[in-house]
């Protein structure tokens, strides 16, 4: 965490050095979903990369949604994430009660790297 040291999520300001540090990206979405997952009361978490943005405090612009978009394609790809719906204004996307991200992020689990989750299944 190169840019991001000693500042908590709720206040992180904007740092260009996010599109150049693309792992760090990977974790601060990671960390934006933990945060929405440990928040849901509900056994089901719907999202799309905009809210995203706006929990990990990144800018809404184009360029970084597209980056966040590519992290929670490769989630789906690995089954953590599911695809519900596809309109005009982007995709839709949920995190299940059955999802092993879920889980973790329940049940107080440390944050792990995207390619250590692959193994999580």
């Amino acid at each position: 965490m190169k840019f991001l040291l000693n500042i908590t999520m709720h206040d992180r300001q904007f740092n260009p050095d996010i599109y150049r540090d693309y792992d760090e990206l990977q974790q601060v979405v990671l960390e934006a979903l933990f945060k929405l997952i440990r928040a849901t009361k509900g056994s089901m978490l719907t999202f799309n990369a905009k809210k995203l943005a706006v929990v990990a405090s990144l800018p809404t612009h184009p360029v970084v949604l597209t980056l966040i978009k590519d992290v929670i394609e490769r989630l789906r790809a690995r089954g953590l994430v599911q695809k519900i719906s596809q309109s005009s204004h982007g995709v839709k996307y949920a995190i299940t009660q059955d999802s092993p991200l879920w889980v973790m992020a329940k049940s107080g689990g440390q944050l792990l790297a995207l390619e250590s989750l692959a193994k999580v299944q």
